[in-house]
């Protein structure tokens, strides 16, 4: 697929893994089984990935009669993941003992890894390679998982090489995997995201600027009486002046109806204030507001009394519009 000329900076030239066609695959392929252990095996190879300040490689190392015998170690690049590089160190250790016809047990403490191999929908190019290296190596190797961090001594050397491997392993190229693809586009999204939300300048922009400092995908807020307040385009006279729906900007009181005048000040809505807080504090305030129902509820009740005022105020200035063009259903 063609990339477009305006989005060539979302990605550098990487090749990416692709999706194969399921039923392309040979069934004794795609219905991968394999021993946990094979009996008389010339060697043990525990292999591991590591992943460290974005850098990827991995290990295999043999050992025989509990000695190690030879260490393979590779570097990744800096897009690879940690079950790539699991994924390639057990590779590449079945390819080992099909070139030399060795048999080896393979120990891994990647789970993940087993599982792909022996899933039936992997639509990984690099998952399916994988998996046809290992039955080309089929009546040599046994794969078993061993867990982690538990002082098996092969592997924790193995865990050991895996990051010497970023250090000073051979240089590897593994197609980047789609994760790589997904974070970049999310990355970028989040970029424009930021240039607009910086640029945007208007009153509304400036106002939810002080309440929120930068954008976040985990951070959206979906109450409308949170938006109202926050943007302050609500049941408000000052925004329904703005739309020239009413003459003047100001609640009855004579202050500037906006959403601080009724949310703080007003006494038309006194029973509801809450405490408004100062502009060094507004941040940590709203973030705050945001699991407080007890608030939200007096804001919500705040502008009900704002709204019954613009409906009151909308039919005095043209009895053929109301405050309900805003949609605000309370």
């Amino acid at each position: 697929m063609g990339r477009s000329d305006e989005h060539n900076n979302i990605i550098d030239s990487v090749a990416l893994d692709t999706n194969v066609n399921i039923k392309n695959i040979a069934s004794d392929i795609k219905f991968l089984s394999f021993p946990e252990q094979i009996t008389n095996a010339d060697f043990e190879v525990y292999t591991d990935g590591s992943r460290m300040e974005d850098e990827t490689g991995f290990s295999a190392c043999t050992f025989q009669n509990n000695q190690n015998i030879d260490n393979f170690l590779y570097k990744l690049k800096s897009h690879n993941s940690v079950f790539q590089a699991e994924m390639a160190a057990i590779r590449h250790a079945a390819n080992w003992a099909a070139k030399n016809n060795y048999k080896i047990n393979i120990h891994t403490d990647s789970l993940s890894s087993i599982m792909a191999l022996k899933s039936a929908h992997s639509r990984s190019q690099f998952v399916n390679n994988s998996k046809q290296d290992l039955y080309l190596a089929k009546n040599l190797v046994g794969l078993s998982w061993v867990k982690a961090h538990v002082g098996i001594p092969g592997n924790e050397w193995a865990d050991q090489q895996a990051k010497q491997a970023i250090r000073s392993g051979e240089e590897l190229d593994i197609p980047a995997p789609r994760s790589y693809l997904n974070r970049k586009v999310k990355a970028y999204i989040i970029h424009v995201w930021t240039e607009y939300w910086n640029r945007y300048n208007s009153a509304s922009g400036i106002r939810v600027r002080n309440f929120i400092g930068s954008v976040c995908p985990k951070f959206l807020v979906h109450n409308k009486i949170l938006i109202f307040f926050l943007s302050g385009h609500g049941p408000f006279p000052q925004y329904l002046h703005r739309f020239k729906k009413l003459n003047s900007p100001l609640c009855v009181c004579g202050q500037v109806g906006d959403a601080d005048h009724y949310t703080f000040s007003c006494s038309l809505t006194k029973n509801y204030h809450l405490t408004k807080p100062a502009d060094a504090h507004k941040r940590a305030w709203f973030s705050n507001l945001l699991n407080n129902k007890q608030a939200i509820g007096k804001m919500s009740e705040s502008f009900r009394v704002s709204f019954e005022l613009c409906e009151t105020l909308t039919r005095s200035f043209d009895p053929y519009f109301t405050a309900s063009f805003l949609l605000l259903s309370f």
